[in-house]
């Protein structure tokens, strides 16, 4: 009987290899911004230590994996505003295997300098590894249409021609309309300004993909899905038990996802992050017609693929209006509200968010979503009882290693060159 992680060493090795070359050209090219409100790169890796060092990702994926397979997870979410995509199962692997490059870093380091009893990897390290690339392996591969397990296409397409071709009577042409397509592009910068402000100057909520096409229609079709986290959506969502986004005005709508055809693009190309790259850059005058939808929220438990996946609402493009003033409004009540927090708070919102999200998603599928405690990172630096299973003392550690650097040391590997990546990639293969 086969049992969930039980792949071999070779195989591991080839998953973390694959990984690592389909990361390595996204990460080197990314520029390092740091943000004025968040200590982005110091939350990062303080999540990703407790995602792997603690086993906190472990534990949770293995009580998901006793009710449900990620093969169905991967299958539940082939529709518009599903709360798991490739950016989540992306980082299934990618985070987990960051905060192990940590320690795996440290350990080696400690083992150079010749501290006794150093074990750079031990065995039940390597077992819970394999579970959690065993786990990954299976949910793109579900998901994408060319069953892919990594983007290397330069395209993300998850949903059918049928899907698609249902979706066609629902959108508006709008390529001479410069007044709706100005407001678009304003609303679209708005609802980025204020998602990045209100998940920790992150990128979770927003999610972009495609190209598709309709039948006789060869303009390519994409969509751009934005996630709102609202305060009594708790009972569908545990996300907004760790993101304390009491704002005076909510959002008219759960989420967002446009869907436009464009003409005369020079490139569209897509990466594991769910992150368009367009030439142009700016596309708006390129738009030849826009459809606006809103996904209802329903318990995740419940749906079932192909034909039970939730309600998709066609919206008209007044919604553009109160959208936007929302997302102006959000930004700015968010930004004095945070302001106002000290250093600590504001590194373990963002620890929490790399640290739950993916998590809490997968859990509503399982409908376990309830069965976790999500609020620990606040609750750390609120400095009350964790209702977790997590050190304390571990976590004042990682926080305190990590606080005159930019980024864990072990990200110097990333940008040596690709020869030695093939014999070491950046993550590590398996260590004795």
């Amino acid at each position: 009987m086969y049992r969930f992680g039980d792949i071999s060493d070779e195989e591991t090795n080839e998953l973390i290899f694959a990984l690592c070359k389909s990361l390595h050209p996204t990460i080197t090219s990314r520029e390092i911004v740091e943000s004025k409100m968040f200590p982005v790169s110091h939350y990062i890796h303080v999540g990703c230590y407790i995602l792997y060092d603690q086993s906190y990702q472990y534990n949770i994926l293995k009580k998901i994996t006793s009710k449900i397979s990620p093969e169905e997870i991967a299958r539940r979410s082939k529709t518009l505003g599903s709360p798991l995509n490739q950016l989540a199962f992306c980082a299934v692997a990618m985070l987990y295997l960051h905060g192990r490059a940590e320690v795996i870093y440290d350990n080696l380091k400690k083992k150079k300098q010749s501290v006794k009893n150093i074990i750079v990897e031990p065995e039940t390290k390597k077992k819970e590894t394999k579970f959690i690339l065993d786990f990954w392996k299976r949910l793109s591969p579900n998901y994408l249409n060319d069953s892919s397990l990594i983007v290397d296409n330069n395209k993300i397409t998850f949903l059918s021609d049928e899907y698609i071709n249902n979706l066609k009577d629902q959108m508006i042409p709008i390529a001479d309309n410069k007044d709706l397509t100005k407001k678009l592009k304003q609303t679209i910068a708005q609802l980025t300004i204020f998602n990045f402000t209100s998940h920790a100057d992150c990128r979770m909520g927003i999610y972009e993909h495609g190209p598709y096409y309709f039948e006789d229609n060869h303009e390519p079709l994409i969509f751009k899905e934005f996630k709102f986290v609202q305060p009594d959506d708790k009972q569908f969502d545990p996300i907004s038990e760790f993101i304390p986004l009491k704002l005076t005005r909510q959002s008219p709508i759960p989420n967002v996802i446009f869907g436009m055809t464009l003409r005369d693009m020079n490139k569209l190309e897509f990466n594991n992050w769910g992150t368009l790259f367009a030439d142009p850059s700016d596309f708006t005058s390129n738009i030849t017609s826009l459809g606006i939808w809103t996904k209802e929220n329903i318990p995740i438990k419940d749906m079932r693929y192909p034909n039970k996946m939730g309600n998709l609402k066609p919206i008209s493009p007044k919604i553009l209006d109160e959208l936007n003033e929302f997302a102006k409004n959000g930004t700015k009540e968010l930004y004095l509200k945070f302001s106002k927090w000290e250093y600590i708070k504001k590194l373990m919102l963002g620890a929490g968010i790399y640290a739950n999200s993916t998590l809490a998603a997968f859990s509503r599928f399982a409908g376990l979503e309830h069965d976790f405690n999500w609020t620990w990172a606040l609750d750390y630096a609120e400095d009350k009882p964790l209702k977790v299973d997590l050190d304390k003392t571990k976590i004042k550690w990682y926080i305190d290693i990590l606080e005159n650097t930019p980024a864990h040391p072990f990200i110097s590997r990333i940008f040596r060159s690709w020869r030695r990546q093939k014999e070491d990639p950046f993550y590590y293969f398996l260590q004795d």
